[in-house]
């Protein structure tokens, strides 16, 4: 998520700081929750800690007690579904068995066994110094993902709930041949491990949600949206109320049981009127303190952090 918003980075450091002074939502009526408890998930695993979307995050986020494990799909050359958060292979987090670096290629023109002879778990992300590197770790098929869950789960009695996001290239290329493949693989994988009641699928690309509702309707939708560098701007300032609304809506016609906008769209009014049209509020990507604790007050159904275990000590022990 964070790629499509990393060169808003310093309007967003401002809008972070000033966001608490705008919107402060525990000066206001909370808003009732739809959801019963808030649904803690562990942004790509638990990127500020593991390697992201490999199986080390995976464990540390069910470490810290997350309900929702969330990550990120792609469709590779031999149409399998690898867990992966870009389109294009990455430098910054992968490179070859061998250490040398690799370049950026699609993985449109990957197999899934080229994919996993690369290891993604050495390289440290510079953008999160607490990230322990966990060397030689492989990227994993969906497949071998839920098998690793259920593994986990018929040892630890713990059951876990997974958000799971369709990744395209950035630039909106994707056919609509391509978002119907790939949204009815995940279908398929998610009904062939009978988890159909306690997975979401997600997407900026809404193009996703209409094919999963049509595929199969009992799956859960979340509709995910990003502000521009203006609108984030505005709604920094008090303004942008417009911008807020037309998302919802978005979402609504997509027939979205969720919506998860970035942070700063969330004010008292905005869950309300998710709220009220049936929206359960998840926003991403949360990893302040301050930041927890204002959208708790706001009422929102759950909180999608790349730190666990800030999510955990803030929010876990607060309700």
């Amino acid at each position: 998520m964070m790629k499509l918003i990393r060169s808003l980075s310093p309007i967003y450091i401002f809008v972070g700081l000033m966001s608490l002074l705008f919107v402060n939502c525990a000066s206001v009526e909370t808003p009732n929750r739809l959801r019963k408890d808030i649904d803690l998930q562990g942004h790509r695993g638990a990127r500020g800690l593991k390697p992201e979307n490999t199986w080390p995050a995976f464990e540390e986020a069910i470490k810290y007690k997350m309900v929702t494990l969330e990550l990120d799909t792609v469709l590779t050359k031999d149409k399998r579904i690898v867990i992966h958060h870009d389109s294009e292979t990455n430098p910054v987090i992968c490179q070859n068995a061998d250490g040398s670096e690799i370049q950026k290629k699609s993985l449109y023109e990957l197999t899934l066994a080229e994919l996993q002879a690369l290891d993604c778990g050495s390289k440290q992300n510079p953008n999160f110094p607490k990230q322990v590197p966990v060397p030689g770790t492989k990227l994993l098929s969906l497949e071998e993902f839920f098998e690793l869950v259920q593994k986990h789960e018929k040892k630890s009695k713990e059951v876990y709930e997974f958000n799971i996001e369709t990744k395209f290239p950035d630039d909106g290329s994707a056919s609509d041949g391509l978002v119907k493949e790939h949204t009815e693989k995940l279908i398929q994988i998610i009904e062939k491990f009978k988890v159909v009641d306690r997975s979401t699928i997600q997407s900026f690309d809404l193009r996703t949600l209409s094919v999963s509702k049509q595929k199969n309707p009992k799956i859960k939708t979340s509709a995910l949206f990003v502000p521009t560098y203006f609108q984030g701007f505005l709604m920094t300032i008090g303004f942008g109320n417009g911008y807020r609304e037309s998302i919802i809506t978005k979402a609504k016609d997509k027939q979205a049981d969720i919506i998860s906008p970035y942070f700063l769209y969330v004010t008292p009014k905005f869950v309300k009127s998710s709220h009220d049209k049936g929206l359960l509020v998840i926003p991403w990507t949360v990893n302040a303190e301050k930041e927890m604790n204002r959208l708790v007050s706001c009422g929102v159904d759950g909180i999608i952090s790349d730190y666990p275990d800030l999510l955990d000590k803030v929010v876990v022990r607060k309700n």
